[in-house]
Order: C-alpha cells, then sequence, then structure tokens
C-alpha cells in the first residue's frame, strides 16, 4: 500500500482516534499513578473494611479496607505490564521463526509446526494454569507462559503470507539477481508479511489482559497484595451475593475498557494496513 493511503487511512480513522484515546487514559494511569491514587494500593485498613464508594473512597474499600481506586489506578500497571511483554516476546521470537519455517522446508520446519501443535492442542487457560503453577506465581512468570502461549499465533501468521510469497516473481527476480536467503527472507519477504502480525499484536494485547485477569482469579496468577484486576474481581465476587457490588464492578469495568480499547486499535489497524478493507470509519 502506498504511503499516501496509509496517512489518508490515518488521518479519517475514527476508531484509531477512539482507541488512541482510551490508550492516552491507561498511560496516564500507569506513569501518574502516584500522583491520582489518594491511598497505597497494598495497605489494608481493617477499620475501613467493606466501605460503600463516597468522596473519601471513590469506589469503596475491600475486604481488608485498601481503597479499590487506588488499587485499579495501580493495577493498569500491572495487567499492561504482564501483557504488552508478553504479546512483545510472543512477536520477536514468533516473527523470526515463522519466517525461517516458511521460507525453508525440512526436518526443521516439520518439528517447530509439531511443536506449535502441541501447544495450541491444550486449551489456553488449562495450559496457561499448568505453566504457572510450575513455574511460580510472579509476574515475570505470568509474562512468560503468555509468550509461550502466543508465539505460535505470529508463527502462523507469518509461515502463511511467507508461504504465499516465496514464489512470488519478484522473489525469484531476487534470486536470478544474486540474493542470498538471508536478503530475499529479511528485505523481500519479511516487510511483506508483517501486517497481519502487526494487526494481531492489539488482539493478542487485549486477549493477554483476559488472560491474565482469568488466571489470577482462579488463584493461579498474580497473588495479594499485588493489585491486579482479576485478582481483585477475585476477591470482591464472594461478597456480590451480600449487595457489596463495588469490590467487583470497578475493577471488572477496568478489564472491559482496556480489552475494548485494544480491540478498537487492532479493528483501525486491519483498517489501516489491510488493502483490501473498507473505508476507515
Amino acid at each position: 500500500m502506498k504511503r499516501s493511503s496509509i496517512t489518508r487511512r490515518f488521518s479519517g480513522n475514527t476508531t484509531l482516534i477512539i482507541g488512541l484515546m482510551f490508550l492516552a487514559l491507561q498511560f496516564v494511569a500507569i506513569v501518574f499513578a502516584p500522583w491520582i491514587a489518594p491511598y497505597s494500593p497494598e495497605n489494608a485498613d481493617p477499620l475501613n473494611a467493606l466501605q460503600e464508594p463516597s468522596l473519601k473512597h471513590l469506589f469503596g474499600t475491600d475486604v481488608s479496607g485498601m481503597d479499590i481506586f487506588s488499587r485499579v489506578i495501580f493495577a493498569t500497571r500491572i495487567n499492561l505490564l504482564i501483557s504488552v511483554t508478553a504479546v512483545a516476546i510472543a512477536f520477536a521470537i514468533g516473527v523470526p521463526v515463522g519466517l525461517a519455517v516458511g521460507y525453508y522446508k525440512g526436518w526443521f520446519s516439520s518439528l517447530a509446526m509439531r511443536i506449535f501443535d502441541f501447544i495450541q492442542s491444550f486449551p489456553v487457560f488449562v495450559l496457561g494454569m499448568v505453566l504457572v503453577s510450575v513455574m511460580g506465581q510472579e509476574i515475570w512468570n505470568v509474562a512468560i507462559v503468555l509468550a509461550v502461549l502466543f508465539t505460535p499465533v505470529f508463527a502462523r501468521l507469518i509461515r502463511a503470507e511467507v508461504l504465499s510469497l516465496r514464489e512470488r516473481p519478484f522473489i525469484a527476480a531476487a534470486r536470478c539477481s544474486g540474493a542470498v536467503d538471508s536478503t530475499i527472507m529479511f528485505q523481500h519477504i519479511l516487510p511483506n508479511a508483517l501486517t497481519p502480525a502487526i494487526v494481531q499484536i492489539s488482539i493478542s494485547i487485549g486477549m493477554a489482559i483476559l488472560l491474565t485477569a482469568g488466571l489470577s482469579f482462579v488463584g493461579a496468577g498474580v497473588r495479594m497484595p499485588t493489585p491486579e484486576w482479576g485478582l481483585m474481581v477475585s476477591n470482591g465476587a464472594q461478597q456480590m451475593i451480600l449487595g457489596i457490588w463495588w469490590v467487583a464492578l470497578f475493577p471488572g469495568l477496568a478489564i472491559v475498557f482496556s480489552v475494548l480499547t485494544f480491540a478498537l486499535l487492532g479493528d483501525a489497524a486491519k483498517q489501516i494496513f489491510d488493502p483490501h478493507s473498507g473505508s476507515a470509519s
């Protein structure tokens, strides 16, 4: 796609603008959390347990007396740190592996695909629980586990594009001109194969946020007292039946908001980079 066409899609894309605005709000929460949050996110205050939302505690307090608003703000750091790190690792590993697997034929390609088949044959959530349980419930371990789960996704996307590109006339012309395999792969094929993987980044970050929250919800992710949205929902779910709705509601809304942000950005990326998509909304 020509650069001028991409520029036009950027400038008139309402979905992208909304997504970037939502992302900017989360970026502000990440950077300025110590100044935005009125209380410590990890200090318990049993005397103020289960306080309803008020001017003193905007989102109320949980069963330990911790301020929910402060924990939701600080949890933005944890959830996005885990999700973005996991997807970045998966992208950095999956893209070159998918490029090599798609370009070369032989035992390496077959072995890599069988490994990917093995990883993806398990339910993602169940495999994530098992790996986190084995490695330990630490923030970086959760990120590594999610990276393992998402690497096959990026590798398969790149491989599919490489398989369709490697027999094109311009690749044959590059071979005839004396270009070596590394030049053909990284200068001619990879730039033309990256679009699906770029679109997948935002989608995968949203999925990683849900998986992180889900693992913490069932007790296989981040541990207390670390502020994390899924863990906060889990702690508040038990009080919902008693009418104490605010403990689980606000972190749940934070999950929805964050996932929606990256869904919008993923949709915008598809509109911008996919020449076959319709005009930007």
